[in-house]
């Protein structure tokens, strides 16, 4: 995965955390932070390293303009205190998106996502301090994780994102469906003083820039015809065309703040230099019953291709004892676009490790990587046992030119001066992969195979809506009635042919009250049931 963004100079390591035994042939990458604010003179060097689906069909023919913030979609423009603009660009995405579909409650605030986004007490985590450059893979793990966004009054996160996608320089009309869809993309871009327009209202440079200074945006419009003589800058495109961009520098000029970038910026959405550019495309109103199973809260800041397979399994394990058992969707990151996907349910062994046994899977849903990003597979409610058990998804790349991978919470470290800038908290226990025709956990595979003592963590994600529990004596089914087919469930029980799920149903098949279930207790309910007593 590349996740390209800041300038890393930025970038601190506070706190201590072991680092034995690890190699820097992992996660090590070229990337730039977003930083610029309207004061720099952009020639510093940095070192290269829903919701509903709202109007626009896939097949609709795109218009030759399109204005989120003509239909008023847009909040204002803010002017960025700090070296922030990562976070003003997200947070105004997600607001567009909030406004597309009519559930603005507010202005988001800016400043959580600032501070989460930063290193922890043990030193994990992003390594940076608040008001620093960031990255946008910052903003995708906080809204994936459902820590954000808030308001400015509360700290309460009301929407949950299920879906997010990625866009690169070569997605021109998959950005213009997505601002149609979701009403805007948060995008990157090189803020070079020399590309910009006297007036402040167009930016273009080619590819003979070579110094960084990146800055963050939300893409919210277009214009096909935006005349090339506008950009009055050191460079003019061949072209005309243009991306209206809500920028984060307050009233700066004619246009409200708003910025002109050509079509054929270098820089922008470029994902060479910068991080993906991403869309909210669905989101979820976080509902009192409804619960996040994660193990990791960052999200992905790499992908797990390194076993260059085609088809492969990955896993993640959660305990459903306590926070909802109704499981309604699961959640992953994959940038395998193409390929198909299948999820599953999976129990564990005594030792708390995933089954090996495929016939005692339990498939959930199954359909295709439609694009890169967090994916959401939602199927019908599935009760699942009130106890630790594996989410399964595997992904089979036949149909695409690329290995299959999936998202992980990996440590980063920057190309060159090898700096971190992400450092991730895995456990074993938490992720496994198919790895040798054998069920193995992620940290071991690291640590064999990559002699990294850190690791990392798999980014499945599962969402329940409820818990279920049942304390009705003799439901063993656990279906709210007793009926003959709670005496048929205790007698396949009883002949080893199925397994009971829910811990009440333990507590429910000893209908006499004599703390051993055997044939008695079915004996027992069939007379309730004939006697009425």
């Amino acid at each position: 995965m590349k996740r390209l963004v800041i300038i890393l100079v930025t970038i601190f390591i506070i706190g201590s955390v072991s680092m034995s035994g690890i190699t820097a042939n992992a996660a090590v990458i070229k990337r730039y932070s977003a930083k610029a604010d309207n004061n720099s003179d952009g020639e510093t060097n940095g070192e290269k390293k829903q919701t509903p689906q709202t109007n626009g069909s896939e097949d609709e023919i795109l218009p030759s303009k399109y204005s989120s913030a003509e239909l008023g979609y847009t909040t204002s423009v803010k002017t960025q205190v700090g070296n922030i603009c990562w976070a003003y660009s997200s947070v105004s995405t997600f607001e567009t998106t909030l406004l597309k579909n009519s559930l603005f409650y507010g202005d988001l605030n800016v400043n959580a996502i600032d501070s989460w986004g930063v290193t922890r007490e043990d030193g994990t985590g992003w390594q940076r301090n608040t008001s620093a450059g960031g990255y946008t893979s910052i903003a995708t793990g906080y809204f994936t994780s459902w820590n954000g966004p808030v308001t400015n009054d509360d700290s309460t996160t009301r929407y949950g994102t299920t879906q997010l996608r990625y866009y690169t320089k070569n997605d021109k009309d998959e950005v213009k469906k997505a601002i149609i869809r979701t009403g805007s993309v948060n995008a990157n871009y090189n803020d070079i003083y020399s590309g910009k327009s006297a007036d402040l209202t167009s930016f273009y440079v080619n590819s003979s820039i070579t110094r960084i200074s990146g800055h963050s945006i939300s893409i919210v419009g277009w214009d096909d015809n935006y005349s090339k003589d506008y950009f009055t800058g050191s460079f003019k495109p061949e072209n005309d065309g243009a991306w209206l961009c809500k920028n984060s520098w307050g009233n700066n000029n004619s246009i409200g703040g708003y910025l002109w970038i050509s079509y054929e910026d270098y820089y922008l959405l470029n994902e060479e230099y910068f991080d993906y550019g991403f869309s909210i495309e669905s989101f979820q109103e976080i509902k009192p019953n409804d619960y996040l199973y994660q193990n990791e809260e960052y999200g992905a800041t790499y992908e797990f291709k390194y076993l260059g397979d085609k088809k492969q399994t990955f896993l993640n394990v959660f305990d459903f004892s306590e926070n909802g058992n109704v499981l309604d969707k699961v959640v992953f990151e994959s940038e395998s676009a193409g390929a198909e996907y299948t999820v599953y349910y999976v129990p564990l062994d005594n030792n708390e490790k995933p089954v090996q046994n495929r016939s005692e899977w339990i498939k959930l849903n199954s359909g295709t990587i439609n694009y890169s990003g967090y994916i959401c597979a939602d199927f019908d409610d599935f009760k699942v046992p009130q106890r630790k058990a594996a989410i399964a998804v595997e992904i089979d790349a036949k149909n695409i030119s690329l290995p299959c991978g999936i998202g992980v919470s990996e440590w980063l470290k920057s190309e060159g001066d090898y700096n971190f800038i992400f450092i991730n908290s895995s456990n074993r226990g938490e992720s496994f992969i198919e790895y040798n025709g054998e069920i193995t956990d992620v940290m071991d595979y690291y640590k064999n195979e990559k002699s990294d003592d850190i690791g990392g963590t798999l980014v499945i994600k599962a969402i329940t809506n409820e818990t279920v529990v049942t304390n009705i004596r003799g439901d063993v089914n656990i279906d709210g009635v007793i009926d003959i087919n709670d005496v048929t469930t205790i007698q396949l029980y009883l002949a080893k042919l199925t397994e009971f799920t829910f811990k009440d149903q333990l507590v429910n098949a000893d209908f006499n009250y004599d703390g051993i279930i055997n044939i008695n207790d079915a004996t027992a309910i069939q007379i309730r049931l004939a006697t009425g007593d």
